[in-house]
C-alpha cells in the first residue's frame, strides 16, 4: 500500500519554485582571431605535394581587398605540425601559420591596394621528428574584381 504525503500549501510553492528550467546554453565561442578577416575574394591556390621533411612550394592568386588566401597541410601522421618559424617574410601583406581543425593552415593576407608578387617562407616542425618541412610561397596579387594573373 502506497501513503500519500500531504504538503502544506506554502511548502508546495516553496518547492515548486525551486523546480526552475535549466538556463540556456551558453552561446558557442568565437571563432579564432586567425578567421577574423573574410576570405579574399580571390584565392586560388595551385594543387601542391610537400614530402615531410622536404622543400615544396605553394602558389596562390590572392585578391588585394584584404581578405586571406590558406594552403592548408598536415604531418605524414595525419596531424598539424607543433611549431612553425617563418624564416623569410613577405613584403605586400603578412603571413600566419595556425593549427586549426586538426590541421596547419598558411595564411596570407595582402596590404589594401598591393599588386606584383610575394614570397614568403616557413619551417614547420614535428613534435618527435629531426628536421623540418620547408614550405616556400608564391604570391600573386590583384585587385579586387580583376582578372587574376596567372600562376
Amino acid at each position: 500500500m502506497h501513503a500519500r504525503l500531504a504538503i502544506p500549501g506554502a511548502l508546495a510553492l516553496l518547492l515548486a519554485g525551486c523546480a526552475q528550467t535549466p538556463p540556456p546554453a551558453p552561446p558557442p565561442p568565437p571563432l579564432p582571431a586567425h578567421l577574423g578577416p573574410p576570405p579574399a575574394a580571390t584565392c586560388k591556390v595551385a594543387p601542391y605535394q610537400i614530402s615531410e621533411g622536404g622543400t615544396g612550394t605553394v602558389q596562390m592568386t590572392v585578391s588585394n581587398d584584404g581578405g586571406y588566401c590558406a594552403a592548408t597541410l598536415t604531418a605524414a601522421n595525419g596531424k598539424p605540425y607543433d611549431a612553425p618559424l617563418e624564416t623569410v617574410l613577405p613584403r605586400l601583406g603578412h603571413a600566419r601559420v595556425v593549427k586549426y581543425n586538426g590541421k596547419t593552415s598558411i595564411e596570407y593576407e595582402s596590404n589594401p591596394g598591393a599588386t606584383g608578387t610575394d614570397d614568403f617562407t616557413v619551417r614547420l616542425i614535428e613534435r618527435g621528428k629531426p628536421g623540418f618541412t620547408t614550405v616556400n610561397v608564391h604570391v600573386l596579387l590583384a585587385p579586387p574584381g580583376a582578372a587574376a594573373p596567372r600562376a
